[in-house]
């Protein structure tokens, strides 16, 4: 039996042998975008995390010296309290362009790559 297709010379363990070379590089891509998109999440998450303590220590700095300034340490609290308040609002505002389209091209570049 004849594998050979008479009118384009392609065999089908030639056919075989490409749909396996397509399903490798599927597969290493899929590994290498999985890989890097892991390692700015977990990026991410650490630069978060540290951002998040170094804010807490200066707002609690802040408190403090506020609350020296104005006699009350509630008070002070409360005032921090309100700027976090309002950047959280103009955070949310801003939530599409700030993150969302961020994450739209980091998604894009990690699976679209180089092609």
């Amino acid at each position: 039996m004849n594998d050979m297709d008479p009118r384009k010379g392609i065999s089908e363990s030639d056919v075989r042998k490409y749909l396996d070379l397509r399903l490798e590089d599927l597969k290493l891509r899929t590994v290498d975008g999985l890989s890097v998109g892991v390692s700015r999440v977990l990026a991410v998450m650490v630069v978060l995390m540290l951002g998040a303590i170094v804010l807490a220590a200066f707002a609690f700095g802040t408190v403090l010296l506020l609350g020296d300034v104005i006699g009350s340490q509630a008070g002070a609290a409360f005032i921090i309290g309100g700027v976090f308040l309002i950047v959280l609002v103009v955070i949310l505002l801003v939530w599409r362009k700030l993150f969302v389209n961020i994450f739209v091209k980091l998604f894009i570049d990690i699976f679209y790559g180089n092609e």
